[in-house]
């Protein structure tokens, strides 16, 4: 939904919840299991960012649950006039509860997140002392950055996420004179796998992400 529309610039603002912008809303609309599929796997791409990048992670009420977009505020009078309702829903109980039921997508999201903060928690890392690299990857696909500690700097995690639709590669002989040795061995600190890499190339899947280490 569009607000705060300027008609003399076009600029605008954007109200919705991340689960909806991020296609879920749609995807549950049309009861596509892969649709499905690959919206949460948009979700959890930009929640990795959100917990990875720096500063203070912001989650929406209902963004661990996916939930998407209440048009009820429509119908009330003193809220009509206002789409940022449209993000404000009240918390569906029993939805939530699905939370605990495994195949649900609630339970997928929150189980998901609740991994990404602890991971947060425990890396030294991902503490903010504007300690993150941007790196310029060759690959307009790929947004890919470095975290790391000043008082360890071997301690350091390499953030990639893959904004396509495609299996995108990471060249690691682009990125080798920012630490990062080629002949290194890394592991996903989300997922505790190393990842798939062929010829010192890092192969990611549409809408992944890794939070690499070396190992």
């Amino acid at each position: 939904m569009v607000f705060m529309l300027s008609e003399e610039t076009g600029d605008a603002r954007i109200c919705g919840s991340l689960a909806s912008l991020a296609g879920l809303e749609a995807a549950q609309e049309s009861g596509d299991p892969a649709m499905i599929s690959s919206a949460v796997n948009k979700i959890l791409l930009l929640h990795s960012l959100i917990l990875s990048f720096g500063g203070i992670p912001l989650l929406y009420n209902g963004d661990a649950l996916g939930v998407v977009n209440d048009y009820s505020y429509r119908d009330d009078a003193s809220k009509s006039n206002d789409n940022r309702w449209i993000h404000r829903p009240k918390i569906n109980w029993e939805r939530a509860e699905l939370r605990n039921k495994q195949g649900t997508v609630e339970h997928r999201l929150f189980n998901a997140l609740k991994k990404m903060i602890a991971i947060r928690k425990e890396t030294s890392a991902f503490a903010d002392f504007n300690d993150r690299e941007l790196l310029d990857v060759n690959n307009e696909h790929l947004f890919c950055f470095i975290r790391f500690n000043y008082q360890r700097p071997s301690e350091r995690v390499l953030v990639v996420a893959n904004f396509d639709a495609s299996p995108q590669y990471l060249d690691l002989e682009v990125i080798s004179g920012r630490g990062i040795n080629l002949h290194s061995q890394f592991i996903d600190l989300y997922s505790g796998r190393s990842p798939a890499q062929y010829d010192r190339r890092i192969v990611l899947q549409p809408y992944q992400f890794y939070w690499l280490t070396e190992i």
